[in-house]
């Protein structure tokens, strides 16, 4: 196994009482805990935000929406996997459903916003290439357009709403639940706390897991299904950490600095190998994307202009991925968060 993967062998999660794996949304509002009620405060602010956005995105206005909600779909699957632990809720497992449908939805319209913020960075920048990425951001606007038209339908056909609603009415306690969690005794609380802690331990375990072997494979073979596969490995870690920071769990807001930096490095590093794709793909098959208006040498430009960059983000991953220092901070937090709050679940 790998030097970056052995920290999950290391630090195993503790075997913790079968009260701790229970999922928080099984407890009586009885055995509530301030860990507890923070989650489902984060898990209502994001499906409220969700649920903003819908209308925002339909109205095809805003082109950030698109975006916003894809982050906000997979910053609300990271809160439930930690609240709703397997077996899954039938309702709850229908709007993970939904939201994994919606975030794929708009994969392509928002792969569209990249690559046009792409050229209009480029054109920004006045390169020697800059009539090569105009005719490109002419060829990329009407694209952008049809897409929407086409996805913008298939999202109106998604049905939130009673999943939505559901899981407002599991989080929503009453005036008298209210009262009983006022006078809630110290076992039931700590007991609930318990479930947290395991809860977080889990997933840290399996997101570092996945975001440390997704590194290695990307030093390996840097191609383009293995950097997205990177790229969704760093996003469920940094969602991860944001809810950590929130439960004021030492070393977060560090951890959670780095990897805003790296999965920004890395968007950049993904989005230029989409961009180099459509555009091989367009020298290859010029008659099936009718671009006219881009010719063989402002293709072939973009994609010496693309390369280099791509190269120059790639090269920044890799500096500050593995053997960093930075790296092996965030390694080590694992590490110990591992070891305290896994061994706090388990003696709770």
């Amino acid at each position: 196994m790998s030097d970056s993967t052995n920290i999950v062998v290391e630090a195993r999660v503790h075997a913790a009482p079968a009260e701790t794996r229970k999922s928080p949304a099984a407890l009586v509002a009885g055995q509530q805990s301030w860990e507890w009620a923070k989650l489902r405060k984060i898990a209502l602010r994001q499906m409220d935000k969700f649920i903003d956005l819908v209308p925002l995105v339909l109205r095809n206005e805003d082109l950030t929406a698109v975006n916003r909600m894809r982050v906000t779909c997979r910053r609300l699957e990271e809160i439930l996997d930690l609240i709703y632990v397997k077996p899954r809720p039938g309702h709850i497992k229908k709007l993970r459903r939904r939201l994994k449908l919606c975030r794929r939805t708009l994969g392509k319209l928002r792969n569209c916003d990249a690559l046009l913020e792409v050229a209009n960075n480029a054109i920004a920048a006045k390169p020697a290439e800059s009539d090569a990425w105009q005719a490109m951001r002419q060829y990329l606007q009407p694209l952008r357009t049809q897409t929407a038209a086409v996805t913008l339908e298939k999202l109106g056909r998604v049905n939130l709403a009673m999943p939505y609603l559901r899981m407002k009415r599991d989080f929503t306690l009453s005036a008298q639940q209210r009262r009983s969690h006022a006078r809630t005794n110290g076992a039931a609380s700590h007991a609930a706390t318990a479930v947290v802690y395991y809860g977080l331990a889990r997933s840290l375990n399996s997101r570092w897991r996945q975001f440390a072997d997704a590194v290695e494979r990307s030093h390996h073979d840097p191609c383009e299904h293995v950097i997205h596969g990177m790229r969704i490995a760093a996003k469920r870690l940094r969602y991860l950490a944001e809810v950590m920071n929130k439960l004021h769990i030492a070393g977060s807001m560090e951890a959670l600095n780095w990897l805003k930096s790296l999965q920004s490095t890395i968007g950049v590093w993904h989005d230029l190998e989409i961009m180099e794709r459509m555009l091989r793909d367009i020298l290859e098959h010029p008659k099936s994307f009718h671009v006219e208006q881009l010719t063989v040498a402002h293709i072939e430009s973009l994609i010496r202009h693309n390369h280099e960059t791509k190269k120059r983000s790639a090269a920044q991953f890799f500096q500050t991925t593995r053997k960093s220092r930075d790296y092996q901070q965030v390694k080590r937090w694992v590490s110990d968060v591992l070891t305290s709050h896994g061994a706090k679940a388990a003696h709770h």
